[in-house]
């Protein structure tokens, strides 16, 4: 009992005298103390902004002036100071982007701004690297898109064989009311991350809607998606596109069918794997996409299909219009029918018999017809060593119909390195076709009987032209209303090798004869070997 009760009584005395010993210590640390560094961000004198609103992809500039300890280091590397300046969503609701990028290391910053439209704060932090003290400074930067219209034009990449992407082209030739003049490159890439795996084959703005909320269909010979009309993002993969999705990515064709019109059925084509898939749709004020590619049509036998097929039918006879290589005939589908059936049986008057060509299809093209809504089909065809040029009526006929093929013009003697051409544009207002071949442009004005023309050569033999088409769309709700320069304006696509650079040349042409007018022009370099070119549709 006697050592326990010692041992209670010694424990609370330890504390006391270890609590005494305690305030006698004394610090013996080695501490300098010194006054904080003073580091101001000033924007005075600038000229700077507390809010900006540019479009996407122009240059924001900002450059404030930094001082350090009261004196102005702006451009002094002496200085302990590090910079960066990064973008983020102004907005903070869910489902907003969360995503920061670094837009710059250095005092001034100077970078174009890629992200999509909406509000975002611009935010330079300055860090003191003696103590990683950091100050801040933030503007408000609106961006807005730029891409509600324009001449979109579609290359395999130079630096990325293999793969592809988007350019659009945006001057008052190819968007109406406006006054600059801009090129906008590897879209696709710069808006995903990444090119589009594949090769070219179609760029189309399928425009069902005559609102805000189209899709651009990029089609390459390794998949189809659907980017948005505005920001460029890719809203829809291969699949998609489809109620069922066939189990093999191979397209060979993608396109339009039908007039286009706001009260008329249309429908948006793909050819994958060999098997027509089709997609009918109403042009509507505000609808979203709703529809999507049905099953195949059935082929009964049917054999290699070209990439093509007949755009601009009256919806109601056909469903669809394609060409057999294989049997050298065309094919069509009632419309919302499946079946792929022969048309009647042709007169012996007729051009051609659309039965029984007896020809390949090269490439082809929509153009002029009986009316200005309904235009015939112009065909580049071989037959051996020859070149033709059927003319086919798929327009205003119906399948019974004994004269489809309307004309067929004997290219081989008059059209000068016709067997070399690589692109065909119809006119849909004059009697005249271009087609590209080596480093020039013929005009083949194939009513005259005369012999075709050279209308351009590029400024070096080095460059082939690769893309010839005609600033066109599919009625007048588009063309004439909205679309600027409509059958006025040719782009010429074009690809050296040597150089490994594409190029794109505009020129307004005569609609009567198809002579380019060479007083003006416009020239753009493309990062890439073009193989389509469209133009993209706005309500402005």
């Amino acid at each position: 009992m006697r050592n326990y009760t010692l041992y209670i009584i010694f424990y609370p005395i330890a504390i006391v005298i270890a609590m005494a010993m305690g305030s006698c210590y004394s610090d013996l640390g080695n501490y300098t103390y010194h006054d904080l560094d003073e580091v101001v961000i000033d924007t005075t004198g600038t000229g700077m902004q507390a809010n900006y609103a540019i479009q996407r992809f122009d240059t924001l500039e900002l450059s404030p002036h930094i001082y350090f300890n009261g004196q102005q280091v702006d451009n002094d590397a002496a200085a302990p100071l590090s910079y960066q300046w990064t973008i983020y969503s102004a907005a903070t609701a869910a489902g907003m982007s969360t995503i920061i990028d670094t837009l710059g290391h250095e005092r001034h910053l100077k970078t174009p701004i890629m992200r999509t439209g909406g509000n975002y704060l611009v935010q330079l932090v300055v860090t003191n690297q003696r103590d990683g003290i950091r100050q801040f400074f933030r503007v408000g930067v609106t961006v807005s898109e730029a891409f509600d219209g324009g001449w979109m034009v579609f290359y395999e990449r130079a630096d990325r064989p293999g793969f592809s992407d988007l350019a659009l082209i945006f001057n008052p030739w190819t968007k109406s009311n406006v006054t600059v003049d801009r090129a906008y490159t590897n879209l696709y890439e710069l808006t995903n991350g990444a090119p589009l795996q594949g090769r070219p084959i179609r760029c189309f703005d399928i425009a069902m809607s005559l609102g805000a909320n189209n899709y651009v269909g990029l089609c390459t010979d390794y998949t189809l998606v659907g980017v948005t009309d505005i920001a460029i993002e890719q809203a829809m993969a291969f699949n998609n596109f489809f109620n069922e999705a066939p189990e093999r990515m191979a397209p060979t064709w993608y396109s339009h069918h039908g007039n286009g019109g706001v009260s008329g059925q249309c429908s948006e084509v793909l050819i994958n794997d060999n098997k027509i898939y089709t997609n009918t749709y109403f042009n509507s004020a505000s609808g979203e996409r709703e529809s999507r590619f049905g099953i195949a049509k059935f082929d009964d036998g049917v054999g290699e299909l070209a990439p093509w097929n007949a755009e601009l039918p009256n919806q109601l006879n056909y469903g669809i219009v394609v060409y057999d290589q294989t049997h050298q005939c065309f094919r069509y589908a009632a419309y919302e029918r499946a079946q792929l059936e022969a048309f009647g049986i042709q007169s012996s008057t007729a051009a051609f018999d659309v039965n029984n060509t007896g020809m390949q299809l090269l490439m082809g093209d929509w153009g002029v017809g009986q009316q200005r809504l309904q235009p015939y089909d112009y065909l580049l065809m071989s037959r051996g060593t020859e070149r033709k040029l059927a003319v086919a009526n798929f327009s205003t006929t119906t399948p019974e119909d004994s004269h489809i093929g309307v004309a067929l013009y004997d290219m081989t003697t008059l059209c000068p390195a016709v067997a070399e051409a690589t692109t065909l544009a119809a006119s849909n207002v004059g009697s005249f076709v271009y087609y590209g071949a080596g480093s020039k442009v013929y005009l083949y004005a194939y009513d005259s009987g005369l012999p075709a023309t050279v209308a351009w050569e590029a400024p070096s033999a080095d460059e082939e032209v690769t893309s010839v088409r005609i600033q066109k769309y599919y009625n007048t709700v588009y063309s004439t209303a909205m679309m600027p320069s409509c059958d006025e304006l040719v782009h010429i696509a074009t690809w050296s090798e040597l150089r490994h650079e594409g190029h794109l040349y505009e020129y307004r042409i005569n609609t009567a004869s198809g002579d380019l007018d060479r007083t003006s022009s416009y020239d753009y370099v493309i990062p890439g070997r073009v193989k389509d070119m469209a133009w993209k549709f706005s309500m402005k």
